[in-house]
Parts: C-alpha cells; structure tokens; sequence
C-alpha cells in the first residue's frame, strides 16, 4: 500500500531531516526520497554513503541522494531546516517545489508563518514534533527519542493531504497525530523548549540535567510560567494542565539528549532563541504580560552565539 506521494523531498539534512529521511525511505510502500541541501560538497560526500541512524531500538541505515535540487518534481516537501533558516530555504526552492504541498517542522513561533509567506501558492501543514537526536558525525546521527508527531493547521481542522502525510510517517515509525487545531500544540512545544534548550545550552548540560539540578529547574520553571500566562492571556488552550510538569517531563524523557541550541552554540551556529524564548517575550509584550525570564535568556543566547 502506499501513501499517495510518488516522490517526497526532505530540505535540511541535519539531526531531524536525516532521521525522517531514513525512517521514510525504509517504510513500506515507500516512495522515492531525495534529501536536499544547499552545500554541493557535502551533498556529494552523504550521497557518497549510506545515512546511518542510532536509535533505542537498533541502527537504521538507508542510502538516499542528496541534492541541491531535486532530479523530478516533488508532490510533497517536507521543510527540516533550523526556524531562522526556514523562509529563505523556501522561497530558494520555490521554484521546483511549485504547488507541492510542504510540512514545516521548525521549533517556535513564527516560521511556518514566514514559510507560507514565501510560497503563496502552496498549501503549509504544521509539523510539531517531538524528537530528541543530535549528531555523530556527517551521515551519522543519533536518535535518543522518537516521540508523537502532531500535523494539522492552526485554526482550521485537518484535511486529505495531513491525513496522507500522517499515513507516511505511521509507516515511517514517527507515530503522527491528526489534530483539528494546532495552536495548542505551537504553544504547548514553544513553552518546553523555551524552558529547556536556552537553558541547557548556557548551562552546556543534557535535557535531563535541567530537570535534575535545583537552580536550572528552577530557572526553567520560570520561563515556562511566564509562557502559560502569555498563552493564557492570547485565549490558548495548552495541551497539559502544568507547563512545568510538561517540561520536566520533555527533560527526562529527553535525558541524554544534547539539544539543538547547545550544539549550535558549541558549534558557533547561530540559534533558533528568537523564535523561541523571544517569540514568547514579543507575545508577552503584545497583550501587555511579563514576561522578564524570557526576555533576559533572550539577550543572554544572543549575546555568546553566533548571531
């Protein structure tokens, strides 16, 4: 059985854009996967060699042809490019994508938005996605979770195409939901990251360590507040009772993982902060809540990172 696509084409080939690369390319009924990335180098060196993936369950490995363009037109995208990199991604590739639908699978606030902004014509489903992986080397990543994969829209319900790019990633082992808004979901996944990444990353610990320690708890304890009051005040019903619960939770479930900001940070990248801790510190400022926690964690990841 397949799943209606013909050719799906994954942009990005970092942590998350190999990982759902590799686990589409092995799923049953599988169509052709391509892996898109703007470096002709290191395009040719992971078309060079099979993409290997450690997961809790065992290797996953899957050669698949990495390109700056894809070699046939694509009747799905799906978009797995850091959130500040997700427009200009887009509106390069506008060109071949055309009418091809694209899932956008950025962390935050604002970049599926930015995204839909850049291709006018094209139908942008919300991917909100619960992954913990982070890299070996080149071609070589680490899965450490593999959690719920929410897809939808916000303020509108489901329609054919996120039921079909949710029979995908069933295939592919990446236990998608349907959901009939995604705004709580958006909110519900920017608070625990915004409580966990720049947290973990100034403080260079796992995900677990941010739960474990007494000041870093702590510390995370008040961004997430200061996001349940912003969410509370925009009218958004969040997808569990108690955001700090929600992000300790993310933070052990997530333990060994090294998340995205403090590799970036490590790595002299830069982050995805504003679309994070400042999305909420804008939102906050909006509908005129406090929001001092995440404004200061903003400035503080701006001011070592790389931009």
């Amino acid at each position: 059985m397949t799943t209606g696509f013909n050719h799906v084409v994954v942009i990005g080939p970092g942590a998350i854009g190999c990982c759902v690369a590799v686990r589409m390319a092995l799923a049953p009924g599988a169509p052709k996967i391509t892996l898109i990335d703007h470096r002709p180098d290191r395009a040719a060196r992971l078309s060079a060699r099979p993409i290997l993936i450690h997961t809790p369950d065992g290797d996953l490995e899957a050669a698949i042809p990495v390109r700056i363009a894809p070699d046939s037109p694509a009747d799905l995208v799906l978009l797995a490019t850091k959130a500040y990199a997700a427009r200009a991604a887009a509106a390069e590739a506008a060109a071949w994508i055309g009418r091809a639908p694209v899932v956008c699978m950025q962390n935050g606030l604002g970049a599926a938005q930015e995204v839909a902004a850049a291709l006018p014509q094209t139908n942008v489903v919300m991917a909100v996605s619960y992954q913990g992986a982070n890299f070996v080397r080149e071609g070589e990543v680490n899965q450490v979770a593999v959690l719920r994969t929410h897809l939808g829209y916000e303020g509108r319900g489901p329609d054919d195409t996120v039921r079909a790019v949710a029979d995908l990633l069933d295939r592919a082992g990446l236990k998608p939901r349907v959901e009939a808004d995604m705004t709580p979901l958006v909110w519900g996944k920017l608070i625990v990251n915004a409580a966990i990444n720049p947290v973990a990353a100034l403080a260079g610990v796992t995900n677990g360590e941010v739960a474990a320690r007494p000041t870093l708890r702590a510390l995370a304890g008040a961004i997430a507040d200061e996001g349940e009051a912003v969410a509370r005040a925009r009218g958004v019903a969040l997808p569990y009772a108690d955001a700090l619960e929600a992000t300790l939770e993310t933070a052990r479930g997530t333990a060994e993982n090294r998340c995205s900001m403090l590799q970036d940070l490590e790595a002299g990248r830069p982050t995805e902060i504003d679309y994070l801790s400042g999305a909420i510190a804008s939102a906050a400022e909006a509908c005129g809540v406090a929001a001092p926690t995440n404004r200061a964690m903003t400035a503080l990841v701006r001011q070592v990172s790389a931009a």
